[in-house]
């Protein structure tokens, strides 16, 4: 097993998953600077899995959406984990201040 490397965080905001045209919505249960883990609220193993997603996170310290592209990892029941491959540096930015912004209020992971 691979250690993980890096800050990663509980949190809890809307995220926008983009497959094509269909849209679904989900809510971020985890967070670190490389990836996301998402409730996606259905057991995730019933549909097949894309290649890549393009994502928009919805901070709630944020008025407009952050967007990523993103490529599913690993999925349990309702939970997916996603790598991001794609952001904008200032998307970049704004997420790492949220992740900074999540251990000051105590909600980092061990």
């Amino acid at each position: 097993m691979r250690a993980r490397a890096g800050l990663r965080t509980r949190t809890d905001f809307k995220v926008i998953a983009h497959v094509g045209k269909q849209r679904s919505e989900c809510r971020a249960i985890e967070l670190s600077p490389s990836g996301i883990i998402l409730d996606r609220g259905y057991d995730v193993g019933t549909r097949p899995a894309p290649l890549v997603l393009r994502i928009e996170l919805r901070l709630p310290e944020r008025l407009r959406p952050l967007f990523a592209w993103a490529r599913p990892i690993w999925s349990r029941g309702t939970q997916q984990a996603l790598r991001f491959v794609g952001a904008s540096d200032a998307d970049r930015l704004s997420l790492a201040e949220h992740l900074d912004l999540q251990c000051i209020r105590g909600a980092e992971l061990k």
